[in-house]
């Protein structure tokens, strides 16, 4: 009897022995996926997991770079939860006041870092690969990309400057980390063919091809200040075409020259550029910048009008006029 209360005894106690080695063993074990860091403004470093990387592998570099607390934790995890199959390849922004599944949910996600890249409307070639170099791009590949890639949707042309002005749509794009110079035109050009591709059809009821109607987009867009005014500088542009008068437009002008210009001069009119409307009776060869899909609209839907002048006036607005004479009056008063 008494050996029996005694084994009963030494039962419960070894119960009582696995129930707290067991809690203890699944605190440390809980503990383990902890953040390493729980100061919440820890900066992100940025990890690059290559295709076929192990788990393993995957586990000592996070360790290695202070982002987990155990590569054993991080592989049992993953294991049990069946998540090992499913680790993306990829640059990922990851800190040490991330919990062990909170980087395995990003991993598994495929939520990777990007490249947050700003083309704003009006934007040239040149302009956009200043921005790439300051991401770290190669900015003489992208703009000797600009000059040579074959457009899907365009035949490639030699009397242009650049092949791509015009079709790098501007948008704000997250660009993943690791991105080549041409996964970045790929990406712009994708999106110009999702933004253009509902006009298609009135781009082909039109008198002008898709190129030139980009050109003229640009043109519109290089001119105008206030979005409002697009379609009036659109009929400007059509009237003087049909007319056969030179189209004279500044914004030609700064594109022909090698600098920008704060102010043109009247000897600036004279550069000799196939660019510059000044010197030639008819469209420019190719776009002069990158322009809005509003400056597109308003290329394939000019306001109906007889204006074939212009004058800046405040506030970034212009006067429009049909006559030269009207014109020269105009500007009279600006200049008073």
């Amino acid at each position: 009897m008494l050996a029996t209360k005694v084994l009963k005894r030494i039962g419960i106690l070894l119960v009582l022995v696995l129930f707290i080695v067991n809690f203890a063993l699944f605190n440390y074990g809980r503990q383990l996926l902890e953040p390493v860091d729980y100061n919440l403004t820890q900066e992100d470093k940025l990890v690059e997991i290559k295709p076929n990387t192990s788990i393993n592998g995957i586990g000592e570099m996070l360790y290695q770079k202070g982002l987990i607390r155990s590569p054993f934790s991080f592989r049992t995890y993953l294991r049990v939860k069946d998540l090992a199959r499913r680790v993306q390849a990829g640059h990922y922004k990851l800190n040490s006041g991330m919990s062990t599944p909170e980087i395995i949910d990003k991993l598994v996600r495929g939520k990777t870092a990007n490249y947050t890249i700003t083309v704003s409307e009006g934007a040239r070639v040149e302009q956009v690969a200043d921005l790439l170099a300051r991401k770290g791009f190669d900015s003489d590949k992208f703009l000797e990309l600009a000059r040579t890639k074959d457009l899907e949707f365009l035949p490639e042309r030699d009397d242009i400057k650049y092949n791509l002005e015009g079709f790098l749509f501007p948008n704000t794009y997250q660009i993943p980390y690791g991105s080549s110079e041409r996964d970045v035109i790929r990406i712009m050009l994708n999106e110009f063919n999702k933004q253009v591709s509902p006009l298609e059809e009135q781009i082909e009821a039109s008198d002008y091809d898709l190129h030139e109607i980009v050109t003229i987009a640009s043109l519109i867009e290089g001119e105008r200040k206030v979005a409002i005014e697009e379609p009036l500088i659109a009929s400007v542009i059509y009237n003087r075409l049909e007319r056969g008068m030179r189209l004279q437009l500044d914004a030609t002008v700064q594109y022909s020259l090698p600098e920008h210009k704060s102010r043109l001069l009247y000897r600036d009119l004279e550069v000799d550029s196939p660019y510059n409307t000044y010197k030639i009776s008819a469209l420019p060869p190719g776009p002069i910048n990158n322009p809005s899909l509003s400056a597109i609209n308003s290329a394939l839907n000019p306001a109906e009008t007889e204006y074939l002048y212009y004058v800046a006036t405040t506030g970034g607005y212009h006067e429009f006029t049909k006559t030269y004479q009207e014109h020269l009056e105009v500007q009279q008063r600006s200049n008073n």
